[in-house]
């Protein structure tokens, strides 16, 4: 068989593929390429790494006492328990008016 009959038959057989399958083996080979890329940057360089929570703490001076810290931890709790107390009266929450809880039916003392 000679060289150019391989070549013959090669082209005979490129000629009766049909559009349809060049454009899905197209496809296939772009996404193929594409996953292998996405590899090789992720070798390179790594995941993407969230951005740092950046923790602020507040200073104190260095003659802080612990009644200071005390009055100030009171204070910090006061100024919390009023926006509770407002944002309760925002949407109108009696906490201290709980009402008791009922006992269950099957544990009534007899």
């Amino acid at each position: 068989m000679s060289i150019t009959g391989i070549f013959g038959r090669i082209r005979a057989r490129i000629a009766a593929i049909e559009r349809r399958q060049w454009v899905i083996g197209g496809l296939s080979v772009l996404m193929t390429f594409i996953v292998m890329f996405t590899f090789l940057i992720e070798n390179r360089y790594g995941y993407l790494k969230p951005d740092p929570i950046i923790a602020y703490f507040k200073n104190w001076e260095d003659g802080r006492s612990r009644a200071d810290a005390l009055a100030e931890q009171e204070e910090e709790e006061r100024l919390m328990q009023e926006q509770a107390d407002a944002v309760a009266a925002q949407l109108d929450i009696n906490a201290g008016e709980a009402a008791p809880a009922a006992p269950e039916p099957g544990l009534a003392s007899e």
